[in-house]
């Protein structure tokens, strides 16, 4: 068995467990408190112990996948425990499972082994010292569990209200799929850059990239604001669940996207001119 295997089943039984352990925490809580608070709770659960996994095996990347399972998971789970299988209900976790399955298969392709950690958490590590753990905990893995808890409300909501497809459901679905779409593109462009690139201080400016610094994190919020019109376009009386995917917005613009760029400024040339010639997200060339 090679590394990566071995590496991929160690996740695959942390995930299990989680799950598990978020599901007894859901049956345990059933009917004592508010149904939304009882399926954060159990989401916490499952977070807490893919953490702890990540303590054991000394990875924090063991969370990585979290981000895109989490969400498919519970709208799974509550469509079968209220037994909603609308034709709309089912598109909308269609689109949800092609997302979740190109990020999630995005992971498994650039996963080596267990021992794998991202340079953010390198990063954070340096920086924490004694205190990483409560940061991993905290920062790495809970926050953008709440944040994607968040913004997967409008299809959770969906579900609990028996919702039924109406055509203003479309618009959503639409930027949904361009969105991942998105994603999807911009991540082979950057794939295909680096196989052909001389120095990794090199800059890419070919496909989306050539007028967009962050065309798969535009698709990203694209996708959650996609979520969110699925379920407010037919009454937008309940604006207030946009704020999922406005947290995702503001996360990607004040913390992603400032960390990635103060790491590639150290090694990419001329990479302060590059961000003046370039936008942050809209692939549109600049004046």
């Amino acid at each position: 068995m090679n590394r990566k295997t071995k590496g991929l089943l160690i996740l695959l039984l942390a995930y299990i467990t989680a799950f598990a352990a978020g599901f007894a925490t859901y049956r345990i809580l059933d009917g004592s408190i508010h149904l939304y608070l009882n399926l954060f709770i159990a989401d916490a659960v499952a977070t807490v112990v893919t953490w702890l996994f990540g303590v054991i095996f000394k990875s924090a990347s063991v969370y990585d996948p979290y981000w895109s399972v989490q969400t498919p998971v519970i709208m799974l789970s509550l469509m079968i425990g209220l037994q909603h299988f609308s034709p709309g209900a089912i598109l909308f976790l269609v689109f949800i499972l092609f997302w979740a399955v190109r990020l999630t298969g995005n992971f498994i392709r650039g996963f080596h082994d267990i021992t794998y950690v991202d340079w953010r958490y390198r990063m954070l590590r340096e920086k924490t010292g004694p205190f990483f753990q409560l940061v991993n905990l905290c920062g790495i893995c809970m926050f953008p569990t709440v944040v994607v808890y968040l913004a997967s409300l409008p299809a959770f909501t969906y579900i609990i209200d028996g919702y039924n497809f109406t055509p203003w459901n479309l618009i959503g679905l639409f930027v949904m799929f361009g969105g991942t779409m998105l994603e999807l593109i911009s991540d082979r462009q950057m794939k295909s850059f680096i196989k052909t690139r001389k120095d990794r201080s090199e800059i890419i400016r070919t496909g989306l990239w050539k007028y967009s610094r962050h065309p798969n994190y535009l698709g990203e919020i694209l996708f959650w604001y996609g979520v969110a019109l699925v379920y407010l376009l037919p009454d937008f009386s309940h604006y207030m669940y946009l704020g999922g995917a406005l947290l995702n917005h503001l996360m990607f613009l004040f913390i992603s996207v400032p960390m990635a760029e103060r790491n590639m400024a150290k090694y990419k040339t001329n990479f302060e001119q590059y961000k003046k010639e370039v936008r942050m997200f809209l692939p549109i060339k600049k004046a």
